[in-house]
């Protein structure tokens, strides 16, 4: 495949995870902060990876090994403050302004706050044509982007999460309609590089905004308060931290080899134990419910 040239513009959080995670892939550093549990996230791939309900795990694009022998990346960036930063860590291409990244660059990925997101396409509209144009903000549809940079350009929209940086996001990935099949396989490989994709309606991006587009900031949350309850207890705090998070990471990878989590925590509680009295406090505590309203507050937000 030949050499695909992406211009981030903005290097925030997200534009500058995704730039991390190509870049690792790019230097051969692709499997740097994978864990065991991650390469257990292919799921095969063909035609039978789509959902009933037009969902999709992707691995019906080629696995991350593969995707990272075809495809050849050259980044660039405007990311106006951030922009040194971003050349000394990942020698990445500046270019000068958002126009000239999207003269030069085969696909536009838009990493900036949705604030300006209206003004910045207006900007680089008449350099579109042709060309890929990747929207990642939560609240901005494809239907509005296309009002802005009209026809000739190839929308897509993803949403994935910080732990794109490590090649461990959940992504959730919709193509406008025309898009051809080598450019959504372009847009494959560039989101495969951060995770794994799911392919769904655009109508359902705000949900899975709330299920794992925001999760990251629900699960640090659950295990700060974790790791605080075991220094009350005795604990050194590091050792707190990591053995939370080995602990949620075997639990997700139980429930990725099929394990019900129902059943799994079934399991655990012995009757009369120490896990179902914990169980039993969360229930007092309004655990599961205030979780389901703080992910629906989110799913609101993002639908506007």
């Amino acid at each position: 495949m030949k050499s695909v040239k992406i211009g981030f513009i903005g290097g925030g959080n997200m534009g500058g995870a995704m730039i991390e995670a190509l870049w690792r892939a790019q230097s051969g550093e692709a499997d740097a902060g994978r864990s065991s549990a991650e390469e257990e996230r292919k799921f095969g791939g063909g035609s039978e990876a789509r959902g009933t309900e037009n969902l999709a795990q992707t691995d019906k694009t080629p696995s991350l090994h593969e995707c990272e022998k075809e495809a050849k990346f050259e980044i660039i960036a405007c990311a106006r403050s951030k922009n040194e930063a971003l050349r000394q860590r990942f020698s990445v291409k500046i270019a000068a302004s958002e126009t000239d990244l999207a003269r030069e660059a085969d696909a536009v990925v838009l990493a900036t706050k949705p604030a300006s997101y209206e003004a910045i396409l207006r900007l680089i509209a008449p350099e579109l044509a042709g060309k890929i144009l990747l929207l990642l903000a939560p609240g901005f549809d494809i239907k509005r982007a296309r009002q802005i940079v009209g026809e000739g350009v190839y929308i897509a929209r993803a949403m994935p999460n910080v732990a794109a940086s490590i090649g461990a996001s959940a992504t959730a990935l919709c193509f406008d309609d025309g898009f051809s099949e080598p450019k959504k396989e372009t847009v494959r490989e560039i989101i495969a590089k951060i995770g794994k994709i799911y392919e769904i309606d655009e109508a359902w991006f705000a949900a899975f905004t709330g299920v794992a587009g925001s999760l990251p900031a629900y699960a640090c949350a659950f295990i700060e308060a974790a790791a605080d309850a075991g220094v009350r207890g005795g604990l050194p705090r590091q050792l707190c931290y990591d053995a939370v998070c080995a602990a949620i990471e075997g639990t997700a990878r139980l429930i990725q080899s099929g394990k019900h989590p129902a059943a799994l925590k079934d399991e655990v509680c012995s009757p009369a134990g120490t896990t179902i009295e914990g169980l039993a406090a969360l229930e007092k505590g309004g655990f599961r419910g205030a979780l389901m309203q703080a992910i629906a507050a989110c799913i609101a937000k993002a639908r506007g």
